[in-house]
């Protein structure tokens, strides 16, 4: 019996479906030196697209309120972006009145984790923003001279 419930157990872990989000791992200033733009903003609706199966991935588009630019162009004061679902596609989980730090490319509409994009609490704004702001400081004087 001891036999017949390992194998079974044994089956259950090899068979089980297993996805999980893979990014190389990047420091802040890394996220900061890659982003074009870089804001807090608070999520005020989130909704969620279905895909067409085989053609395109479910994913969630998420109304933000930006609240301060940190980097980049000034932003529009609502901006919409999308992420992936979660798991295995790397999508930022998304609620509704949660703080973001977005880390984005210059004409992207789509966010992750691997970007560095993340939800971050309320105690952390002040942090956050001060760190990011010394990093392109830092940066700014290392730039070679034109």
């Amino acid at each position: 019996m001891k036999k017949l419930s390992a194998i079974f157990f044994l089956s259950l872990l090899v068979s089980a479906e297993a996805t999980a989000c893979s990014c190389a791992l990047k420091t802040l200033d890394e996220f900061v030196d890659n982003a074009d733009s870089i804001y807090l903003a608070t999520l005020q609706e989130a909704k969620f697209i279905p895909g067409e199966y085989g053609r395109e991935w479910p994913s969630i588009k998420g109304a933000f309120l930006v609240r301060k630019v940190l980097k980049g162009p000034p932003q529009a004061e609502r901006v919409t972006l999308t992420t992936g679902t979660g798991g295995g596609d790397c999508g930022v989980p998304m609620s509704v009145s949660q703080t973001y730090i977005i880390f984005k490319k210059a004409n992207e509409t789509a966010i992750a984790d691997c970007d560095g994009s993340s939800s971050i609490d309320g105690f952390e704004r002040d942090e956050v923003s001060e760190k990011i702001l010394s990093i392109m400081k830092k940066h700014a004087g290392k730039r070679p001279k034109e």
